[in-house]
Order: structure tokens, then sequence, then C-alpha cells
């Protein structure tokens, strides 16, 4: 028994207390079994504490956390929940919201157009002759509206000179107009009807089309 008990005092389970130091402290009832075990007396219990330079240590790693996630989305832009990456456009989910967006929604043909680079992205501005208004005030019998080269990258208008189409538009400060955006701004006119494109499912209202003389 005696051989055990040297064992257990060489063992030496509170190094850190015995030596002045604050390590993780144990609870009194387990403390008083050890003295009655070793013959040893032992300190009081303390609550445990955490270095203030650990915590530090870890607030300043979740702040560069924080700091890498943010400059990705900054550089990635934003994300749709099943992945990839958004066009920094708005997208309407319903007709109402679509056509409160424009300032002027007209019935248009597309005259010949000419390009220009701004801001290092292409864009092709052209005069479309109205032919019917169902918002807002067109400044003329014409307007200048300006959109994204077709062609020129990854998410383009699909616009031709030449055709008809609705057309719902955004009242820049020069007095020219752009789309609302790239996907809805345009509507192609083909027997009568308003033709939304392959990625736009929002329709457009009884009311817009009846005063474009167009249907669905």
């Amino acid at each position: 028994m005696m051989r055990v008990k040297s064992l257990v005092r060489a063992a030496n389970p509170l190094p850190a207390l015995e030596a002045g130091q604050k390590g993780d402290a144990l609870s009194d009832r387990a403390r008083a079994e050890l003295a009655a075990l070793t013959g040893t007396p032992t300190l009081p219990s303390a609550s445990r504490r955490v270095p203030r330079r650990g915590l530090l240590v870890a607030a300043g790693a979740c702040t560069a956390a924080a700091v890498i996630v943010g400059v990705v989305a900054v550089l990635n832009g934003p994300y749709e929940p099943g992945g990839g990456v958004l066009a920094d456009e708005p997208f309407y989910a319903s007709t109402a919201e679509l056509e409160e967006a424009a300032d002027l929604i007209v019935l248009a043909r597309l005259g010949a157009g000419r390009e220009e680079t701004v801001d290092g992205i292409d864009r092709t501005t052209v005069t479309a002759a109205v032919a019917a208004t169902a918002k807002g005030a067109a400044p003329g019998r014409t307007v200048e509206v300006s959109y994204t080269t077709p062609g020129s990258g990854p998410e383009t208008a699909d616009l031709a000179e030449g055709k008809e189409y609705v057309l719902l538009l955004d009242a820049q400060d020069d007095g020219r107009f752009t789309l609302v955006n790239t996907t809805q701004g345009a509507y192609g006119v083909d027997g009568g009807r308003a033709v939304a494109g392959a990625d736009n499912d929002v329709v457009l209202s009884a009311g817009v089309l009846k005063a474009l003389s167009l249907t669905l």
C-alpha cells in the first residue's frame, strides 16, 4: 500500500498548481478524494480560465476567416443557392415587380446601332422607333436605347436591327434608356404576340399588352 501511495505522489497530478501556475482545476470533491489517497493537501478549486493570449489568438483567427470570406464574395460576386455566380443586375420574379421597375414600356422597332466601349464593356446604342407606349412618356417618336452588344460576353440581350420588341427601359441622366435587365428587358414580337426569352418565365400584364395592341 505504501508503494502505491509513493507512486501516486511521484506522479504529481497537479504540477501546475503546486508550481503556483493557473491550470485546469479539479472539482472540490475530486481534490478531497485525491488528498485522502495521497495524504497531500490540495489548494482550493478555482474557476477555469482561458489565457487572455488564447482569446486574442482565437478572435484574430475568426476575424481573418471573415475577411477571407468577404474577399472571395467580392471577387466572385453573389451566389445563387444551387451554386454559381449571379450577374450583377436585378431579376424580377413577378409581372408586377418587372413592370414597376421600368420607367418606360414601349413597343418599338430597332434601327441601326453604333458600337462603343464604356468602362471596358462593349455597348450598342440604337435609335428605336416607338409604335405604342404602355408606361411612362417617350421623349419623342424615337428613343435612344443602349445595351450590351450581343455576343460580346456571356450575358447579352438577344436583339437585332429591324425587329420589333416590347422594351422595358430605365431612363438615364444622358437622355438615353437602358434595359431593366439583360433577360427581361425585351420581349420579341411575333404575329402580334409578346414572346419572352428562353430564360424569362415572367409574362407581361394584360394592361400592358392591351396598351400595345398585343396578346400573350
